[in-house]
């Protein structure tokens, strides 16, 4: 009962860490509104998109990173771009940081390699 309830529990510190995180790429606070969600978006994905950005390398993972950060607070699920990106990985990255066995893991271990 006791390891299930520290399971429940790092999972929910690692969701709410992963919200926090996702609020900083989005530049909103958290609770915001599904409208102040709406229009952070849009300027994140603005500042971040590839084409706007035709020199740094990482461009493409930093607005795949706006998306899913969108995605976390507006609908409360997992992003299936980031899922479908991780599935192409040949092995899962080394990390002692991040649980990697779950997507929202995954977001923050995204998260500070891309917006550090």
């Amino acid at each position: 009962m006791i390891k299930d309830d520290f399971k429940f529990g790092e999972k929910i510190t690692r969701d709410l860490q992963a919200r926090r995180e996702a609020c900083k790429i989005l530049g909103v606070e958290e609770g915001a509104t599904k409208e102040a969600l709406k229009k952070a978006y849009r300027r994140a994905s603005l500042r971040y998109h590839p084409d706007h950005n035709p020199n740094d390398n990482d461009a493409e993972k930093k607005f795949m990173l706006v998306k899913c950060a969108y995605e976390l607070l507006a609908k409360d699920k997992p992003c299936q771009k980031l899922l479908e990106e991780i599935k192409l990985w040949s092995r899962i990255p080394e990390d002692d940081n991040y649980k990697l066995d779950n997507p929202w893991g995954h977001f923050l271990w995204w998260r500070e390699r891309y917006f550090g």
